[in-house]
């Protein structure tokens, strides 16, 4: 930089916090063509710092696609480049990027860090875990690697140690947000509310325009049944995780007023929720006047059984996707997540006698005669559906997950006939257990074909699940069904059991292992609960 003053006072001038000065100087030197890798470097960097990764990205591939090793090691500009990336939400490509960067600076703990972060995002916890903790071999004292060790703990289930590992990235950065966020989640975890609440407020006073903190506290607030409170936080999750939640459409928000057009109810998260969430849908519609319901294309004949009144359209899929017409008839929209903070600010507001779906009467007698067969013209046996662990086979959730074999206490009690819920292939799992594996229908389209799956629940006696959409459909339907749930449930609001569900019982397994309380359940079907 000592050859060239203007890149050096660019640099300066960076280096003092003065981005935007450093930019008026960088500006002009790519806008005359100086592609020089150190020039490509700063800029990326000017850029970055401005938050403006889309243009720093192009501009920081283009220096890392022409510089020799050693220059692009020393730069960082493989880091730097897959920082952008990450910014920009391109994940998988981010990673080759940083993988890259650790093979060029090996010794670099901040390498290592980056990689770590951009791996928790896949969802890879093992991966990310060795990387968070071999820039901690290398840099004991790097807080951002202490604090993607705690989010990656986190995510793995390990309260107790993303505890340890917020609090050590704490001890050296006290205002760090993602820290905040980490030990605050997990004191909440670890059914530590007054602890979790105190250090939510904490956090919240050191960044009071963090949506992420506001969410976390309102999920607290949910959780020990301060319903006021939570929704309105609450409100705060799709500033919290844009990329979680769908955008909304471009109407005015619905504020609960009777409306001289159709309020559109649109979907905003996955089929669980939106079924939770649906069960506040009749009173909305109510309240409205009428009502358009965009929702998932599998529930669609569902939806328009339980809301006669409204236009039920399935939600566009795909760049190709077009909006159904009665959409453009609306005139406010609602989220389906608001709709709670506006219809159900009391427990009181919940009682409701039964689920709000029904399934179609043909398929609930088809399916009750195909598990009357599975009897084979012996004594009549209670008919149970187990769904084991979710659909969505992610790594931060295999910790929360059961096993089919952990049902054997059930599975072995006589007079009880399981029926399969779970999706995709299971032929391994249940082979696994031989004559106590639960009987397959493998006709039945369990993740798409959402109205014969609707039959074969109704039909059923009993659903047993861990926390999956299949649980929330059998709710909505009145079902009785009980549900495993490991760690504190928001959605219970404060009680024991899931006001949205009436027919849902809650099994807390606290710090026990699935097993034994799979053995509880055993034995109260055996006793006639």
């Amino acid at each position: 930089m000592a050859d060239d003053p203007s890149l050096a006072a660019a640099a300066a001038l960076l280096a003092a916090g003065r981005a935007d000065a450093a930019w008026v100087l960088c500006r002009p030197a790519l806008a005359v063509g100086v592609r020089t890798v150190p020039w490509l470097a700063l800029a990326g960097r000017v850029l970055l710092a401005l938050d403006r990764a889309a243009e720093a990205e192009p501009v920081l591939a283009l220096a890392a696609g022409t510089a020799r090793p050693g220059p692009a090691a020393e730069l960082g500009l493989f880091t730097l480049w897959g920082v952008a990336l990450r910014r920009l939400g391109r994940v998988p490509q981010a990673e080759p990027v940083l993988r890259m960067a650790v093979r060029l600076s090996p010794e670099d703990a901040v390498c290592h860090s980056n990689l770590a972060a951009v791996l928790r995002v896949l969802d890879r916890l093992a991966e990310a875990e060795a990387a968070a903790r071999a820039a901690l071999t290398l840099d004991p004292d790097l807080v951002n690697a202490h604090v993607n060790l705690a989010s990656i703990l986190m995510a793995r289930g390990q309260a107790v140690a993303a505890l340890a590992a917020s609090r050590q990235a704490l001890a050296r950065d006290p205002a760090q947000v993602e820290a905040l966020y980490t030990q605050a989640a997990a004191l909440q975890a670890l059914d530590d509310l007054p602890g979790a609440a105190d250090a939510w407020d904490r956090a919240a006073r050191a960044h009071p325009d963090e949506a992420r903190l506001v969410f976390g506290r309102a999920n607290l607030d949910l959780a020990r049944g301060d319903l006021a409170r939570g929704w309105a936080g609450y409100a705060a999750r799709m500033a919290a995780d844009p990329h979680r939640f769908r955008p909304a459409p471009g109407l005015p928000p619905w504020r609960g007023q009777r409306l001289d057009g159709p309020l559109l109810i649109w979907r905003e998260q996955g089929l669980g929720d939106e079924l939770m969430f649906a069960s506040c849908y009749a009173d909305a519609i109510a309240a409205a006047g009428s009502a358009v319901v965009r929702c998932d294309p599998r529930l669609v004949g569902l939806f328009s059984r339980a809301f006669p009144t409204a236009r039920v359209v399935a939600e566009a899929r795909g760049s190709e996707g077009t909006a159904d017409a009665a959409e453009a008839l609306a005139v406010a929209q609602t989220p389906a997540g608001a709709l709670p903070g506006l219809l159900r600010r009391r427990l009181a507001d919940f009682d409701k006698p039964e689920g709000y779906l029904r399934a179609r009467t043909d398929l609930v007698a088809h399916w009750r005669a195909r598990l009357a067969d599975l009897d084979g013209g012996s004594a009549p046996t209670l008919k149970v559906g187990v769904c084991w662990r979710s659909g969505l086979a992610v790594e931060s959730r295999a910790g929360r997950q059961s096993a089919l074999k952990d049902w054997i206490p059930l599975l072995a009690r006589p007079g009880i006939r399981a029926v399969a819920l779970q999706y995709g292939d299971t032929a391994a799992e249940r082979a696994e257990l031989g004559p106590l594996g639960p009987h397959h229908f493998s006709d039945l389209d369990q993740r798409d074909d959402l109205e014969g799956l609707a039959g074969l629940l109704s039909a059923l006696d009993l659903v047993v699940t861990v926390p999956t959409a299949t649980g929330e459909l059998a709710g909505a339907l009145g079902v009785p069904v009980w549900r495993l749930a490991g760690e504190l449930d928001v959605t219970c609001l404060g009680t024991g059991a899931r006001p949205w569900f009436p027919s849902m019982r809650v099994f807390r397994t606290g710090g026990l292992a699935p097993v034994q309380i799979i053995q509880r359940m055993a034995a109260q079907i055996a006793a006639g609960i």
